[in-house]
């Protein structure tokens, strides 16, 4: 017995992951992918930073209008308390943004697809939505439960999550062997091993192919 229409939906899901564009800039180069956003933002755009996580990055954006979004309230941020997976929150927010940043911000959100839906509405027309999202990383989330870490992207949930957006590239962050010891040795492997890029050589052991499927998580650029 079929129900409904399967094989069309199958197909239109393979044509939905098929138009996602894999970039391996950042398995290959130890680069600094929120020094790229920083750098890629013109001083005229309006910026929208959730969960600040720009970090350090945020304080130099001489832009007029560089909102913070977070669901928690501190001393001096953010500049809009909302939960970002609040049905139709677009709606209850004036200002439309020309670049949307939420960097490891996603996989704490308990209804990510409302989440993306309400930064798509939140976009001006071609405006840009920089991300990060984790695939194979330890739980990480604050003993006070100030926030919750409920999800992990794979290539094609992460290019399912993405699919109203018009183009969308991704970017691998760490093939399969680093991405094993970034999990086993954690601060210590980024502090003292990445910062001499032996991640990048240890990588080059295994193909394209699988550490693109393997990996820590995906950066990725997002064009409305």
């Amino acid at each position: 017995m079929k129900i409904n229409d399967p094989d069309k939906n199958n197909f239109e899901i393979k044509e939905i992951l098929n138009k996602t564009k894999v970039n391996l800039y950042y398995i290959k180069n130890n680069k600094d992918f929120r020094k790229y956003v920083f750098e890629n933002i013109s001083k005229n755009q309006k910026i929208l930073d959730i969960g600040k996580s720009l970090r350090h990055f945020h304080k130099d954006l001489e832009n007029k209008i560089k909102d913070t979004l977070d669901i928690n309230q501190f001393e001096n941020y953010p500049d809009i308390q909302a939960d970002i997976c609040e049905k139709n929150l677009s709606n209850s927010i004036n200002t439309k943004y020309d670049v949307i940043v939420c960097l490891a911000v996603l996989e704490h959100c308990y209804d990510p697809f409302e989440a993306v839906k309400n930064i798509k509405n939140l976009l001006e027309k071609n405006g840009k939505f920089f991300g990060y999202v984790p695939f194979l990383y330890n739980y990480h989330a604050p003993k006070d439960s100030k926030f919750n870490d409920f999800y992990r992207f794979s290539k094609d949930g992460l290019s399912y999550l993405l699919k109203d957006f018009d183009s969308v590239e991704i970017f691998p962050v760490r093939g399969k062997i680093s991405t094993i010891f970034n999990m086993l040795f954690g601060g210590y492997w980024k502090r003292i091993f990445e910062k001499i890029s032996i991640h990048i050589l240890i990588d080059k052991f295994l193909s394209d192919k699988t550490n693109i499927l393997q990996t820590s998580g995906f950066y990725f650029i997002a064009k409305k």
